[in-house]
């Protein structure tokens, strides 16, 4: 029945848009055009076009209910109960995050990708996550985009997946190519099957792409009223700085990827350097920060490296350097033994399977900048030379911190982040190791980590427990170039790896000095 006073979808409009100026509500004609179109069932591009459409009574109670929500703070999008997020249309209520512009972005870097992997690969299937789906942008998106993508959607919440399904009971056969998982992150895979393996046996590694729009909001900061008191909580907030999520994410995501890997994750534009950091500490390569559309930092991109050890041997390392023993395998440049710098009685051992004094330092190596605040003090300027030319063979000579060594006793230790991602992952791990060449004292050390295990001064049988050798043969190349960053200018110890040409001091302002 047509409204007895012959509104029409002009006045509609017009109405709509007063109310919304007079309280106030953000953007009001966007609003304003939306619930009008929605009351009316016509498409928002259109309403300008045929304002005298005349209007029913239902329409515009329609309409006036949903006024009422937008003015008493709803979002839109949830008003409207659907949004539009790439080339689908989604349903949105308050059980997950608003699909938003800057995640589009991310969704599309995703796709991208994808896109380009499969066509160059000649892909007939590849394997995604998407963590923390909420309705589930993302993984339709790329499982409506991508034929080949197999998706795997995770949330902790199961009112968020209740609504992801909703919307993929409208992706059509696309959905089948879509499965939902509750749990926290990764723990939501476990037991997951691909093929006829059992990933959870196979640490994974199976994933071609991780995606991810985590909480990243600081808990002190409050993004807007609308939103902190309308969207989920726990799809917003991740900790003190933010980020807690990513660095679950980050850490945990190097061992369910498949060598040459994508990750994608949506940050802050805040902290962007920090995360790209995180990154590089935990041996991703290809790091990189992508923009959205507003030119503001948003997505990390980082990839798997395609050459490493996997991620079994990577653990059993881990589990004999935290035993107190030691590790031999190969490095930038020549084969190494390693052993956690925290302790002290396993880099004594170190020493003797050498038969080296103990009095005698040996350079130390950290996942990145992090690592190396914990170990020794660095000035502004050394700092920007660690930042220039690290991961790389680069050793920095500073001041420890804590007083001397306590088993060479000298107040100085050398530290560097090594080039290889693998061994920057295992460092992130456990924590600094030994960076000395895995060879006696005054001799060669052989090429391959196998026969520079066997040339150490160690008990028979001793290195023959899983994760003592990490196999293959060192890179080879030049040692690294060791700096002295202890004074006022750097002083070049040994030329190496870096030219010595790049290693001036930059100027800072006095304030930032020491």
């Amino acid at each position: 029945m047509a409204h007895p006073d012959g509104l029409t979808l002009g006045d509609l409009y017009r109405g709509l848009r007063a109310q919304f100026e007079a309280a106030g509500v953000p953007e009001p004609e966007v609003s304003a055009r939306r619930i009008a179109a929605e009351a009316s069932g016509r498409d928002a591009a259109v309403v300008a076009l045929s304002p005298h459409t005349p209007m029913t009574v239902r329409m515009v109670a329609h309409a006036d209910a949903m006024a009422a929500r937008r003015v008493a703070g709803e979002p839109l999008q949830y008003v409207l109960g659907s949004w539009g997020f790439r080339k689908l249309d989604l349903a949105t209520d308050r059980r997950a995050l608003i699909p938003r512009p800057e995640t589009e972005v991310v969704a599309g870097i995703a796709i991208d990708w994808l896109q380009r992997t499969v066509r160059r690969r000649r892909l007939a299937e590849v394997n995604v996550a998407d963590l923390g789906t909420g309705c589930g942008a993302i993984a339709l998106s790329i499982a409506h985009e991508v034929p080949q993508a197999r998706v795997f959607a995770t949330d902790s919440s199961a009112d968020a997946l209740a609504l992801a399904a909703a919307n993929m009971a409208g992706l059509g056969s696309a959905a089948t190519r879509v499965s939902l998982h509750q749990g926290s992150w990764f723990e939501a895979l476990e037991g997951l099957h691909i093929g006829n393996d059992c990933v959870t046996e196979l640490r994974f590694q199976r994933l071609d792409l991780i995606v991810s729009n985590p909480p990243y909001v600081a808990d002190g900061d409050v993004p807007s009223a609308e939103i902190d008191d309308w969207e989920p909580h726990e799809a917003l907030y991740a900790g003190p700085d933010g980020l807690d999520a990513v660095r679950t994410i980050a850490r945990d995501a190097r061992s369910w990827m498949a060598p040459g890997g994508l990750l994608v994750l949506e940050i802050a534009t805040a902290q962007a350097p920090a995360v790209a950091a995180m990154a590089v500490a935990r041996g991703y390569e290809e790091v990189r920060i992508e923009r959205d559309l507003a030119g503001l930092d948003r997505a990390l991109v980082a990839s798997r490296p395609r050459s490493e050890p996997d991620a079994w041997t990577i653990d059993q390392a881990a589990e004999r350097l935290r035993a107190g023993e030691f590790v031999v395998a190969p490095t930038d440049t020549l084969c190494g033994v390693m052993a956690r710098y925290a302790d002290t009685d396993a880099v004594a051992r170190v020493c003797d399977a050498k038969e080296r004094p103990h009095s005698e330092p040996m350079p130390i190596l950290v996942s990145g900048l992090e690592q190396a605040d914990e170990l020794v003090e660095l000035s502004p300027q050394a700092r920007a030379l660690a930042q220039r030319h690290w991961p790389g063979g680069l050793t920095l000579v500073a001041r420890r911190r804590g007083g001397p060594d306590p088993l060479h006793g000298r107040e100085t230790l050398g530290v560097r982040a090594p080039a290889l991602g693998w061994l920057r992952w295992l460092i992130d791990e456990v924590g600094p190791v030994t960076g000395t060449s895995a060879n006696r004292h005054g001799y060669e050390t052989p090429a391959g980590a196998v026969e520079a295990a066997a040339s150490l001064a160690t008990r028979p049988g001793e290195m023959a427990s899983p994760g003592r050798i990490i196999r293959g043969r060192a890179l080879g190349g030049f040692a690294s170039t060791v700096v002295d960053v202890t004074g006022d200018k750097p002083v070049v110890l040994r030329t190496g790896a870096v030219p010595a040409e790049s290693l001036e001091f930059p100027e800072f302002p006095e304030e930032s000095g020491a």
